[in-house]
């Protein structure tokens, strides 16, 4: 698996799980809120803030009907363009400043492009990592106009299928751009838990195995993502918001707030611990049990020297600091060296 560079982290085979907050427009247009957002995000352990750069006039046409769950609506309802054009108008020079906020907290900043010259600000931004949506998956221009600046990227799968997968992977090698990261997701908003298919993030991971591949959630809460965690995903993505009840953006209220982002990311380093590494015996942790709460052959009875040891002399009890139980058969027929006590471990210098 390659191992890819994102600012100061990497993300490969062996490294902690990437934890990317997807702050998308949750800024609501509010530049000082933004600031909140990153400020917030660094201090819960997020690694990435992201955003999202569109406006509405590039990003969808004035008649697309919404595809999210008309319960995160907080604005009547409408077409796409009706949200999108309450939530596009952060100033760019707030980027700026934002990118440099991010820099003096130990996080990297990075955002989606929806259009080519949004591709151009970024670049010109310098953002660290780029990050493609599902939903542009199939606009190879776009692609190849994002792997053309040189910095890693990160495609999301959402409704993809593994050939338009493999399209948009040899559309980013073909600008010469190997630093590849894949993200299942499933864009449904919200996703339900059993919509989540970690299932399919497993299969990505076996087709593309030199590629690392993490997980872009859309569910409620924060369970699944760390379960993603647990099935190997080398990176996740999370919807962010400072607060869920905010208007506008129907991404609040999916989002996890502060809180829920710091507990997440517990929660993921908890279990990024938890899996550990293959060792073909005792680990040491279970030193203790290993000798103290397995079993050995014990004396039933008084077993005089010179005695030949028959097995209703023996028995089977803890601590295992005798002979194990598997070689019972071993003890039985051999004779006392010394004298046993009744209730001794037996071990291999009193028989013979």
């Amino acid at each position: 698996m390659r191992r890819v560079k994102i600012g100061s982290r990497f993300v490969g085979k062996y490294d902690p799980c990437l934890v990317i907050v997807d702050a998308g427009v949750n800024h609501n247009n509010d530049p000082e809120r933004a600031k909140d957002l990153i400020r917030k995000a660094a201090a819960a352990g997020a690694d990435v803030v992201k955003f999202q750069t569109y406006k509405a006039d590039t990003i969808t046409t004035k008649t697309a009907p919404r595809y999210w769950d008309s319960r995160l609506d907080t604005d009547g309802g409408g077409t796409q363009y009706d949200t999108f054009a309450r939530i596009d108008d952060l100033p760019k020079e707030a980027y700026f400043e934002l990118k440099r906020l991010c820099d003096e907290l130990g996080v990297v900043f990075s955002s989606t492009p929806f259009s080519l010259a949004d591709v151009t600000f970024l670049r010109d931004l310098d953002i660290d990592v780029f990050k493609v949506s599902s939903s542009d998956v199939t606009y190879l221009r776009l692609v190849r106009e994002v792997a053309c600046c040189g910095k890693p990227v990160i495609l999301s799968t959402g409704t993809a299928s593994v050939g338009e997968v493999e399209e948009a992977v040899a559309a980013i090698r073909a600008e010469g751009n190997e630093d590849i990261i894949l993200q299942h997701c499933i864009l449904s908003y919200p996703c339900r838990d059993e919509d989540a298919n970690l299932s399919k993030m497993i299969k990505l991971q076996e087709i593309f195995e030199e590629l690392p591949v993490g997980y872009s959630d859309h569910t409620l809460g924060a369970i699944i993502p760390t379960a993603a965690v647990a099935m190997g995903a080398r990176t996740i993505e999370k919807h962010y918001t400072v607060d869920k009840s905010l208007p506008d953006s129907p991404d609040h209220s999916l989002s996890v707030d502060p809180d829920e982002l710091r507990r997440m990311i517990v929660d993921i380093r908890r279990v990024e611990q938890s899996k550990g590494v293959f060792h073909n015996g005792f680990y040491e942790a279970e030193r203790k049990a290993y000798m103290y709460a397995r079993k050995s052959v014990v004396a039933l009875t008084v077993i005089p020297a010179g005695t030949l040891i028959t097995a209703d002399m023996l028995t089977c009890k803890r601590p295992g600091t005798g002979i194990s139980p598997k070689l019972f058969d071993v003890v039985v027929g051999g004779r006392a060296r010394v004298d046993i006590e009744a209730d001794t471990n037996i071990t291999f210098d009193m028989i013979r």
